[in-house]
């Protein structure tokens, strides 16, 4: 039924951390990522799990051996809850769902999994055609050397029940309020518990580092002005308990979107100050800002590439908001001030 029965692993430090006595906060491990873990969250009650962590063994064995902390298999669970589509979150919702779990989803994650599927069919070509209207032309062979990578049959996760923006929701002894935050993932929703006064934050607002907003060239959309949209729809929530998809649990919302939007603000008027040398490309700009991970030339090639998306969701918006101009010059794009 799935590859993750008999697993064993030690990692001793991987323990669930009960929040009240309706939640505990289960730390799923992810090797080989710097943030180490997801968070998914146990709403006991209800036998209801908020994410699920990356599709490993590993995963597999850590939410197991934590849900057993609770005296609940797997195969206990009733329901997933998942804030949005990245794989870190929703990695083991084929087991559960196998296991018998219904999965709930916010009601964008319908049109955001039909564009996955048409993309996935020419996803190879569109990143060679992002490379060259990026000016990424000498990173070119990082792509054609994982051909493979591109080739994956993507069908959409099936889903049982749709939330909708604003709508209420009854799991267990707990009331949730759905809130729909696109801009790290067009379909992303917070969750919030009104009565307890918590927020189920997801990947929307994390305690230090700042959320992937990221633009492919192939997506006509505006993720940055979506996130920022998004985050005032939340900033005045009266919370005193934000649970996070990453990192750590904190307290202080308004003060941490307030640092949110600085930093967004500084990292536009960056790249406005980079244009002021003339029209640059989506690569030029991008090694020229200040990048909090680590400076520009000590990137991967597959870093530069979310730094470069990243990029350019700020330029789009930037573009959109009148304050640069972009041309297509042969098949690269230059935006000017």
């Amino acid at each position: 039924m799935n590859g993750f029965k008999g697993y064993e692993y030690s990692n001793a430090s991987v323990n669930p951390e009960k929040i009240n006595d309706s939640i505990a906060q289960l730390k799923i491990p992810m090797s080989r990522n710097p943030l180490g873990k997801t968070f998914s969250y146990l709403l006991l009650e209800s036998k209801t799990l908020i994410d699920t962590g990356v599709p490993t063994e590993e995963a597999y064995q850590g939410l197991k051996d934590q849900l057993a902390e609770y005296n609940l298999k797997p195969q206990d669970i009733e329901r997933v809850i998942i804030t949005h589509l990245h794989n870190d979150h929703i990695g083991l919702v084929e087991t559960l769902r196998e296991y018998g779990a219904e999965i709930w989803a916010g009601a964008a994650a319908k049109k955001r999994q039909e564009e996955m599927v048409k993309e996935w069919e020419n996803l190879y070509e569109n990143t060679l055609n992002e490379l060259d209207l990026f000016g990424g032309q000498q990173y070119r062979n990082n792509i054609t050397r994982h051909q493979y990578v591109f080739k994956s049959d993507v069908k959409p996760m099936p889903i049982d029940r749709y939330l909708q923006d604003g709508e209420k929701i009854k799991v267990g002894d707990l009331e949730l309020e759905v809130i729909w935050t696109p801009g790290h993932s067009y379909e992303h929703i917070c969750l919030l518990n009104q009565p307890q006064r918590i927020l189920f934050s997801g990947d929307h607002v994390l305690p230090k580092i700042t959320s992937h907003v990221a633009l492919y060239s192939y997506r006509n959309h505006d993720p940055l002005n979506e996130y920022l949209t998004s985050l005032h729809k939340v900033e005045d929530i009266n919370v005193d308990t934000i649970l996070p998809g990453h990192e750590w649990v904190f307290h202080d919302l308004k003060p941490r979107i307030e640092q949110l939007y600085r930093h967004h603000r500084d990292r536009l008027d960056e790249m406005k100050a980079t244009l002021e040398d003339g029209p640059q490309t989506v690569y030029e700009v991008g090694s020229k800002v200040h990048w909090d991970s680590r400076p520009w030339p000590e990137m991967t090639f597959w870093t530069k590439r979310m730094a470069a998306t990243e990029t350019y969701a700020h330029l789009v918006y930037l573009l959109n908001k009148g304050e640069i101009k972009r041309e297509l010059r042969g098949d690269t794009y230059y935006f000017s001030l």
